[in-house]
């Protein structure tokens, strides 16, 4: 597994919740890539992703999901709700190169809505930030 620590504390030209009028408490941010916070472990996920197996791969490997991971979106709803096998109270960031599913894609909307949902209740005492970029959420 691989986890990214990044250099400088939040940095990439920030926007939270203001693209496309979006109700969601995400961040975007103009380069994904230029996102950086010493603070946080920084899950990226890189852009063309469009399955869902996929993201659900490079969640649970980034994020050290355990065993008993299963695959599909109420587990990913539960995983990130709890996040209690990281360092106490770390922060994470989830950065998105680009929007996962494309625009509109099948699952788009019950990712977002599982993001946000574990944004709200404090995915287990972890802050939980999510960014993407401000020009591909479309």
């Amino acid at each position: 597994m691989k986890r990214e620590r990044s250099k400088k504390q939040g940095t990439g030209n920030r926007k939270q919740g203001t693209a496309a009028s979006s109700p969601l408490p995400f961040e975007f941010v103009d380069i994904p890539a230029d996102f950086r916070d010493d603070s946080a472990l920084v899950v990226r996920v890189p852009a063309g992703v469009r399955s869902k197996q996929k993201l659900l791969k490079i969640l649970a490997d980034k994020l050290d999901f355990p065993g008993y991971f299963g695959w599909n979106w109420d587990a990913l709803e539960e995983c990130l709700g709890d996040l209690s096998w990281l360092s106490e109270g770390q922060p994470v960031v989830i950065v998105h190169e680009d929007m996962p599913f494309g625009a509109g894609g099948e699952h788009r909307d019950t990712y977002q809505s599982i993001l946000a949902s574990a944004i709200a209740r404090g995915a287990g005492g972890h802050p939980l930030r999510v960014v993407f970029p401000a020009t591909k959420l479309s």
